[in-house]
């Protein structure tokens, strides 16, 4: 592909967008930029020209009075969809040499995408994150074909820091634009895992070759979950510090006889600042539970309740109980109702049962200090309201840990004969459920309904 054809696709491509910039577009010039993006998907170059615009820095095209005008987004999304489309169809039959090269070009480009910034932004942008799920849906799709028998380095390529090869972010990187590769990774890992235990959701994959990549991700689990233990301990500290430094902004606010409104331009900006490196630590946080819940539902028990070189995942999910960030709290219960609703053994089953009720009086505490710090009481209507997502969710988590393990129960000696630790624990967990019984709403109490009536 010329030049003059490189920017006849590049003008196709903005104008199938709808960029601005470009004058009037007449429905002739619409239908024609369709015309000839549906033409190159059938051009047989198209792979090279693919490639060669997803590892372009800039893709630009002259707009108006030959103003330089920014297609990279839009060009880089059409060139990534046409290789996914290409996978489908065409991939099977490239010889592996060309398979190598196309995997290292996908690598390339979300490499590129995650270069560290100098001075980073706290906002991930929202096009490098679309373009970051675009590529993330690739390297799984490849994934899925190659590893771990063809792509061996698939692990390192990804999970390694930007310094060494991958595309994972450095160690005690700030939330935002450093961090776009840790977003790149943890869709893909949630989009393999989801399409390899799922043969429902996606049964284009067969039986043995769901079976390879799971033994490969179990291998390469000791590169994959300390990095993923690191990155919520990091993010969630930065979280709590964001909070702290913030209340201790409202306290001196208040001692002054002053409100949020009343800042100076510059209080404003430290505020605001504050605020975006909550909210960003806190998404990437959501980030990796999204993938955590993947990882409860259906990988190795041992993935999230083996304790070993100071990495605990149980016992972090249970500390994230008390953070409403991000929806940080509701995203824990959620990974824990995966794991409740899988067979545990009793020793795996006890530690949740003796572990959740503490935990929730920690998460309890938490909420009772941010409604005291806006006016509320804790049990206030609009207290309650606000943490109803989080109740309901875990009514039913806590009601199916014990109604799927009711066996784990009436099979102990102790908790039958009514006396011991295990009876102690067990006790206090139905009291907590008991006690979300009282709660106003039917649909909070409705969810123990099963468990009372199995008891």
């Amino acid at each position: 592909m010329n030049e003059a054809q490189h920017q006849s696709l590049l003008g196709a491509i903005a104008i199938s967008s709808g960029l601005a910039g470009l004058g009037n577009i007449t429905p002739q010039q619409r239908s024609d930029a369709f015309a000839s993006l549906e033409q190159f998907k059938t051009y047989p170059g198209r792979m090279a020209a693919c490639v060669d615009m997803i590892g372009s820095n800039s893709l630009q095209i002259s707009g108006v009075v030959n103003t330089p005008l920014d297609v990279t987004v839009s060009g880089k999304l059409f060139a990534l969809s046409v290789i996914q489309e290409f996978l489908k169809v065409g991939y099977n039959n490239l010889s592996e040499s060309d398979r190598g090269q196309l995997r290292s070009s996908i690598v390339a480009a979300a490499r590129q995408l995650a270069i560290p910034m100098g001075v980073p932004s706290i906002k991930m942008n929202d096009s490098t994150r679309i373009l970051a799920v675009k590529i993330a849906a690739l390297l799984a799709d490849l994934a899925l074909r190659e590893f771990p028998q063809r792509w061996q380095t698939f692990v390192s390529d990804l999970f390694s820091p930007f310094s060494n090869g991958g595309i994972w972010c450095e160690a005690g990187a700030d939330a935002g634009g450093n961090t776009i590769g840790v977003k790149i990774c943890l869709e893909c890992l949630k989009l393999i895992t989801e399409d390899c235990t799922d043969s429902d959701y996606n049964a284009r994959i067969s039986t043995t070759r769901r079976n390879d990549i799971l033994l490969g991700l179990n291998e390469m689990s000791t590169q994959i979950l300390p990095s993923l233990f690191e990155l919520l301990s990091k993010q969630f500290g930065d979280v709590g510090t964001a909070k702290t430094t913030l209340q201790a902004m409202h306290q001196y606010l208040a001692s002054n006889g002053r409100s949020v409104a009343q800042l100076t331009p510059d209080e404003q900006a430290h505020y605001k600042e504050k605020i975006d490196r909550r909210d960003a630590a806190g998404g990437i946080v959501a980030d990796v539970l999204g993938t955590l819940e993947k990882f409860c539902q259906s990988m190795p028990l041992d993935w999230m309740f083996k304790v070993e070189n100071g990495i605990d995942f149980v016992a972090a999910l249970l500390h994230l109980l008390r953070e409403d960030v991000a929806n940080i709290q509701v995203l824990s219960v959620s990974c824990l109702q995966q794991l409740s609703m899988r067979k545990l053994d009793q020793n795996q089953w006890f530690r949740l049962v003796a572990s959740i009720p503490p935990a929730l009086f920690e998460a309890s505490n938490a909420a009772a200090q941010r409604a005291n710090e806006r006016g509320f009481l804790p049990n206030s209507i609009e207290m309650l309201v606000e943490q109803l997502e989080f109740h309901r969710s875990l009514s039913k988590m806590g009601s199916t840990l014990v109604s799927a393990h009711l066996a784990h129960i009436t099979s102990d000696k102790d908790i039958s004969s009514g006396r011991g630790a295990k009876f102690d624990a067990v006790l206090n967990y139905l009291r907590f459920l008991s006690e979300m019984m009282s709660h106003p709403s039917g649909v909070i109490c409705g969810a123990q309904i099963n468990t009372w009536v199995g008891l």
